[in-house]
């Protein structure tokens, strides 16, 4: 505390209190000080950053812009790619990339950039837009779907040992959502089937459809990617049903058959399973799959050799009973395709599946099916 004599000048006392108030201020201001850079210490340092802004004369030649920064960039390019001007919204999207590379848009416009170039089909520079995203923005929020966009790119370009070893990639992550998980699984055992790795093909496919059977009751989960790893699984037996020979002598062609029908039945079952997820795509694809399971069959069985004990007369006689007997398999080949199509109506589904379904049935119709009126029923 300080005191101010009484017996001194009142405009004396007035200074000295005035001197003394200073130095009270001083006191606690410099003791406030003290304690403010001690909790600032406790506390992580923060700073607000803009982005660059470009102040130009004249308009920019390219952008049409007289000043921009990577907002008014993106925004612009995001109207343009939303309104399908995909050619000028690279051109945004690639000012930013150029220019205002430390930009917070950086991320965001060059995994739209990868969207356009898909679109426009220039699917090599859609490859190096993802992967600048995947190989130098680890911890980018678009990280994941670039690197999805990106293995579907290399799948096109047939480069499914690189597509692959990306989807690997995104399976190590570990905030991945159930989704995200079961649609890598499907892609990386697709990815697989194609390198010929079917063993590992089938592992990843199969483990798709137990993530998703596990959490189906716990989380609504898209059916359409089990029903295509369903699909998948279903054409790895369907390989093994084409690859079935069948070959004389006659107790050997008895247990060709045999063996061949089964493999029909188990590749059948896996394309039936794929239609009861309910996509209408998946579905179609499977019911055009199971038809043409039954014309591969009836032309395994015309293409069979022949027992060489027969005379030329009773070849004749053998061919003959032969087409009666697998007529059965052209009639239900032909059913198969009028259900899909029929399901195709009742869903509005239209794609190559239900085109190709609708083909070949008119194609069974005019072509073969004329041979044998009036055709057998089944079972007989």
């Amino acid at each position: 505390m300080f005191i101010v004599p009484r017996l001194m000048k009142p405009m004396a006392r007035i200074l000295v209190f005035l001197a003394c108030l200073v130095l009270m201020t001083c006191s606690f201001i410099t003791s406030g000080c003290a304690t403010s850079r001690q909790l600032r210490r406790e506390q992580p340092a923060s700073e607000i950053l803009l982005d660059p802004l470009h102040i130009g004369i004249k308009a920019d030649g390219e952008l049409g812009l007289v000043d921009f920064d990577a907002a008014t960039l993106f925004r612009e390019g995001l109207r343009l790619h939303q309104t399908g001007n995909c050619e000028r919204a690279l051109v945004f999207y690639s000012r930013i990339i150029d220019e205002f590379k430390s930009s917070r848009y950086v991320s965001a416009a060059t995994f739209n950039a990868g969207r356009c170039l898909e679109s426009v089909g220039k699917t090599e520079k859609a490859v190096v837009a993802y992967g600048m995203i995947t190989d130098s923005m680890p911890r980018s929020r678009d990280w994941i779907n670039a690197a999805f966009r990106e293995s579907m790119c290399l799948a096109r370009l047939d480069r499914h040992a690189k597509a692959a070893d990306l989807l690997s990639r995104i399976l190590e992550r570990d905030k991945l959502t159930v989704s995200d998980r079961i649609d890598a699984l499907v892609l990386h055992g697709e990815a697989k089937t194609m390198l010929g790795e079917l063993v590992e093909a089938e592992r990843s496919l199969r483990t798709a459809l137990r993530i998703f059977r596990k959490n189906e009751r716990e989380e609504y989960l898209d059916p359409a990617p089990a029903a295509r790893a369903e699909f998948r699984l279903a054409e790895l037996a369907e390989r093994r049903f084409l690859a079935a020979r069948l070959s004389l002598p006659e107790d050997r062609m008895k247990a060709d058959l045999e063996v061949k029908a089964s493999r029909l039945l188990e590749t059948q079952a896996g394309y039936l399973r794929t239609i009861r997820y309910g996509d209408p795509d998946w579905a179609s694809a499977a019911g055009y799959r199971i038809g043409k399971l039954y014309l591969a069959l009836h032309e395994a069985m015309q293409q069979a050799p022949v027992p060489e004990d027969l005379s030329a007369e009773e070849v004749e006689v053998y061919r003959d009973m032969l087409k009666k007997r697998t007529a059965v398999l052209l009639r239900k080949a032909l059913r198969v395709f009028e259900m899909t199509l029929d399901l195709a109506e009742r869903t509005r589904s239209d794609n190559h599946w239900t085109r190709s379904a609708r083909e070949e049935m008119d194609k069974v119709k005019s072509r073969v099916l004329s041979l044998y009126e009036p055709l057998p029923e089944e079972g007989s």
